[in-house]
């Protein structure tokens, strides 16, 4: 029976971890779960789930009881995939539900609305890269209106308006926009006076909302700029805050569901703010197309709506306070381009957040977090630093984290890559480079002699000394046969592990069990010499150590229909596949992590119907084909690099349907076909890879997916020999022109 992802999630390890017989890793942005032999059982994105909010319930209930409230709804959910929240006595009761099901979230909250019930259900936005394009920006102008002022003098009028133009005079706070000086030289005075003394006009605009005729004389500080009469306009609108917020929310609505809408505090710019969350990102982007449309409550004016796209990155604690300055630093550059940057502060981890409007500042800061929490590989004279003395906890690793106190950075170790990370200032690099050079080379290079008595020299030249290279490494001990006397180039553990050896093993017993081994084992399958730093399988064959890896890289990434790594044994006959956890054994982490990573892109290449990479260069990240239906197409914007595409036709055709787009890319399409019949090049009918025909016979094999295809009528075949069968049976012959050989 096929496990569920939360079965296989409680056995899901890190790469620190020790290995477990179901491993799984995340690569490309998805999370791959592993068989005890590397088949791939899983393999899930965030897109495959939905989470929702359930409130309404009462106090003191349990997961269980939810899950039996669910299953009443039909939808039947394990108890671990229910969390119940924290809740205060205004919240009430929350919990959340996530379940391998796409639609699951939305049905929920249909089916509980149209039960008229006190539960509630609110669908919650899951990503692996926490990014979001379901939320929009929306404003519009306050209510506003003019104001009259009239001088009795040009100049005055002129003087007065290019003082509210910069903003040297203001209303209520605010800037506000004037027009110039009219003179109404039409107009005559009363009593038979020849001009009117009032003739010169401004029009004040975007007059904030209460202004009076004294709040306007107040504004005006210079006497002599004071004009002889105000006239106060009426409102642009006469709608309030909360009125225009219903219309607009019910604008957005027409675009698709909202999942929250949020009506800003009235503050005093000029704008009214307000912020709405989609629970699609095609009805997010589908109701920008409201922006700077009028509406008719707003007295025509116009409203504001703006997609904005955010991301979020979660970092240990420790290294978010050592790269404090730079991310600050970082941050300057961020405002300057208008994105909001906001950190979240835990004990463990610290949650960092960028968004805006512009999706590749977005991006291109996310990457700067990425960049700046992956930290600065250590590197001496352009070689990595890395000792084997820090693999293990000992002298050397409590050095480096004394190290780390000292200066106030962290320097994590990555074991599996063989490496050292730097977290902290620019300027405490090259201090923290020499310092850690500095410890392993004392620590490695200290030498303890062995002087051999007449029994340790016997048991040493007759392969004792080899045992000690097998279990120390190369270049660590040195045997001179001169001075009998043997040398540790090492740690005092590795001196302590030699003498181990040589106290547990007489000279007699040993030379007895190694002779045995040489004449039955000795040989390594692939490089067919005597095995160097041998290790031997649990089936009793034994491989050089640098053999046994290559092998397993090897194998891993050109398997033919099955990713099992075999052993290479009595001539290729041994039935033997290693399983995953006697590969961890006898391989470096590095290693390990290669050929789980190799099963994992052999299984994306042979499965194109399934998965495809986003084709976004440098990206690598992969997403869920799916069947184009209805109108809408079947929007996908990738965590990682933000590139927007179709998940069915795997285009980039923007609101155009996958048919739409085809038509109108049909002239160069058909341009591109007869250029490939004339060149004898045709498409894999199971991954669409170009393939060309030179010479041979009519059985192709695709370079993308490996699949096995008849060439002359593109049957898909999962191995060579059926193929073979059915171009003999169908077309009379495999296309060589020897056909009439085969009965001979």
């Amino acid at each position: 029976m096929r496990e569920t992802t939360a079965e296989i999630a409680k056995k899901k390890m890190r790469p620190d971890q020790d290995c477990d017989d179901r491993p799984a890793r995340d690569f490309s942005g998805a999370s791959v779960y592993y068989n005890e032999y590397g088949d791939i059982l899983k393999i899930s994105l965030p897109t495959d789930f939905s989470l929702a909010c359930i409130t309404g319930l009462v106090p003191g209930t349990t997961p269980q009881e939810v899950v039996a409230i669910l299953r009443d709804l039909g939808f039947n959910i394990d108890s671990e995939c229910v969390r119940i929240l924290e809740h205060s006595a205004s919240a009430g009761v929350r919990a959340t539900a996530k379940v391998e099901d796409p639609t699951f979230a939305k049905e929920l909250s249909v089916k509980l609305q149209n039960q008229q019930t006190a539960l509630s259900a609110t669908p919650m936005p899951i990503d692996a890269r926490r990014t979001n394009c379901r939320k929009v920006y929306i404003s519009w102008h306050k209510a506003t209106q003019g104001v009259w002022l009239n001088f009795g003098n040009g100049e005055i009028a002129n003087r007065v308006a290019q003082r509210f133009n910069e903003g040297t005079y203001t209303c209520l706070g605010q800037s506000v926009k004037s027009s110039a000086g009219k003179n109404s030289q039409d107009q005559r005075g009363g009593g038979g006076f020849p001009y009117n003394p009032v003739s010169w006009t401004i029009i004040l605009s975007d007059v904030p909302n209460g202004t009076t005729v004294r709040d306007i004389q107040e504004s005006i500080t210079l006497r002599c700029d004071r004009p002889r009469h105000i006239e106060v306009g009426v409102l642009s609108y006469q709608a309030s805050h909360a009125e225009v917020s219903v219309e607009v929310r019910s604008r957005l609505e027409e675009h698709g569901p909202l999942e929250n809408f949020y009506l800003a505090p009235t503050s005093t710019g000029k704008r009214v703010k307000a912020t709405a969350w989609f629970q699609d990102e095609a009805d997010a982007r589908s109701a920008c197309s409201l922006n700077n449309k009028p509406l008719t409550i707003l007295g025509k004016g116009n409203v504001t709506v703006t997609l904005v796209q955010s991301a979020k990155i979660k970092v240990l604690t420790t290294i978010y306070l050592a790269s404090k300055a730079r991310i600050g630093t970082e941050s300057i550059t961020w405002r300057e381009q208008h994105l909001a940057f906001r950190v979240y502060t835990g004990t463990l981890y610290t949650t960092l957040k960028v968004e805006g409007d512009n999706m590749q500042a977005v991006a291109n800061a996310r990457r700067t977090l990425e960049e700046i929490s992956i930290g600065v590989v250590l590197e001496d004279g352009g070689k990595v630093i890395w000792d084997s003395a820090l693999n293990t906890t000992g002298s050397v690793y409590k050095k480096l984290k004394s190290l780390e106190r000292d200066l106030s950075v962290v320097i994590v170790r990555d074991k599996s890559k063989r490496q050292l990370r730097f977290h902290g200032p620019s300027e405490k690099l090259q201090l923290v480079i020499r310092q850690i050079a500095d410890i392993i080379r004392t620590e490695s290079s200290t030498s303890y002699e062995i002087d051999l008595k007449p029994h340790q020299f016997s048991w040493t030249i007759n392969g004792g000394f080899k045992s000690i290279v097998q279990a120390l490494g190369n270049n660590v001990a040195v045997f001179n046969v001169v001075s009998k006397r043997i040398v540790i180039n090492g740690t005092q553990q590795q001196y302590e592990a030699a003498m181990a050896i040589m106290d547990g093993k007489p000279a007699i017993e040993l030379r007895s069990s190694l002779d045995g081994a040489t004449r039955s084992d000795g040989c390594c399958p692939i490089c067919f010499c005597e095995a160097d730093t041998p290790i031997q399988t649990s089936c009793e064959h034994t491989y050089c150590i640098e053999c046994f890896e290559g092998y397993c890289k090897s194998a891993a990434s050109t398997s033919k229909k099955e990713v099992q790594i075999k052993c290479q044994g009595g001539g290729g006959t041994c039935p033997t596949i290693f399983t995953l956890r006697e590969l961890e054994n006898h391989v470096s982490s590095s290693v390990f992590e290669a050929v789980l990573k190799s099963f994992f892109e052999d299984y994306i290449q042979r499965h194109p119907e399934t998965f495809r990479y986003c084709p976004t260069p440098d990206c690598g990240h992969i997403y869920r084909c799916t069947t184009s239906s209805g109108s809408k197409p079947a929007v996908y914007t990738c965590s990682n690099c933000f590139e927007r595409l179709c998940t069915s036709c795997h285009e980039r055709h923007g609101d155009y349907t996958c048919a739409e787009f085809k038509d109108i890319a049909s002239g160069g399409h058909a341009a591109l076909e007869r250029l490939k019949r004339e060149l004898n090049i045709k498409d894999c009918p199971k991954c669409m890879t170009p393939m060309e025909k030179t010479e041979g016979c009519n059985h192709m094999t695709c370079g993308g997916c490996r699949a096995h295809i008849c060439w002359v009528c593109m049957k898909v075949f999962e191995a060579s020999a059926p193929c073979h069968s059915h171009m003999n049976e169908v077309h009379g012959g495999i296309g060589l022109g020897l056909d009439h050989l085969r009965d001979w």
